[in-house]
């Protein structure tokens, strides 16, 4: 059993669109290379199935990635990224920058929630639940302070596309690392982070897989 977060390429355009899978045109030239780059690295990946954002970048990043292998493909709107408050829209860019700068002076333990959006645990609320849930229904059962999983399961290998922002705190949701402000993982473009579940006993508990470059 494993799971490989991936964030997407560059992108363009609308940020907050949920284009038709496959989305084209959200990824710029540089993202549209970096998704095909990935495409490579993974070639010789065993991926079972892949769940993405509905958010256009990611979808594109999983189009060219990985749908060339028909890999069935599931969209979640609990992966999309942070969601801005609703009333910035009207605010104005200039007063909307004003918001950000006045959010960014503040230490981390004052912005558990700030005017901008959701904050870290609205975010988690929003991720994490439903996540298991998924994972529920392909037989990975969260119990016991890690995962009882079917026999049939085992072997599962899932490809979650989606968001630096999502996949840091999807990643310190799995890991049981406590919720902060401030993300204690980076993921860069087209990055992937591989996590495989250990048995102790009757139980998996994931485990974050850190390569070794000079080992590639």
């Amino acid at each position: 059993m494993q799971i490989l977060l991936i964030r997407h390429g560059h992108s363009a355009g609308n940020p907050f669109e949920e284009p038709d899978y496959p989305a084209e045109g959200y990824l710029s030239g540089d993202g549209e290379k970096q998704a095909e780059a990935l495409k490579q690295a993974l070639t010789h990946e065993h991926i079972g199935l892949v769940w993405t954002s509905k958010l256009g970048r990611a979808l594109r990043t999983a189009a060219v990635a990985l749908d060339h292998r028909e890999i069935p493909v599931r969209h979640f709107g609990f992966l999309n990224e942070w969601m801005p408050n609703p009333d910035s829209r009207r605010v104005g860019a200039t007063e909307w920058e004003r918001m950000n700068a006045d959010a960014g002076s503040l230490e981390a333990e004052e912005t558990w929630k700030t005017p901008l959006g959701e904050g870290t645990l609205e975010f988690l609320a929003r991720l994490g639940p439903p996540f298991l849930h998924e994972l529920a229904n392909l037989g990975v059962h969260a119990k016991h302070g890690g995962f009882v999983i079917d026999e049939d399961a085992l072997e599962l290998s899932l490809a979650v596309v989606a968001h630096g922002g999502t996949l840091s705190a999807l990643l310190g949701f799995l890991l049981k690392i406590p919720p902060f402000p401030v993300g204690v993982f980076n993921f860069e473009l087209t990055a992937v982070a591989r996590i495989h579940f250990k048995k102790q006993g009757t139980v998996y508990y994931p485990q974050l897989v850190i390569p070794a470059p000079h080992l590639r």
